[in-house]
């Protein structure tokens, strides 16, 4: 059994959020989604956009109870799970 990585606690919340920058076809993309779970150093989310592991993102977060002082942040891609053909889990990490 591994041991847990994660360095923050994370709390469900479902925020909205808007996420931009370069997909894999090296497109510039933007897309709304939801929030699955926040924490203090990153969150996770659903996207149809595909991505690249190691990606940069902008993230804006809106009406956040765990990340009240954050609106803008930027964002790097640590996990990807392909669920299904246009749906990936994305976790993210803050910069």
């Amino acid at each position: 059994m591994r041991g847990e990585r994660r360095r923050g606690r994370r709390e469900p919340e479902k925020l909205k959020i808007t996420v931009r920058g370069t997909d894999s076809s090296r497109s510039s993309f933007e897309e709304q989604t939801e929030t699955i779970d926040v924490s203090a150093v990153g969150l996770s989310f659903y996207l149809h956009t595909p991505l690249f592991l190691r990606t940069f993102l902008s993230i804006e977060i809106r009406n956040s109870k765990v990340l009240t002082h954050i609106r803008n942040i930027q964002a790097l891609v640590v996990r990807i799970e392909t669920l299904s053909p246009g749906k990936q889990f994305v976790a993210a990490q803050f910069l």
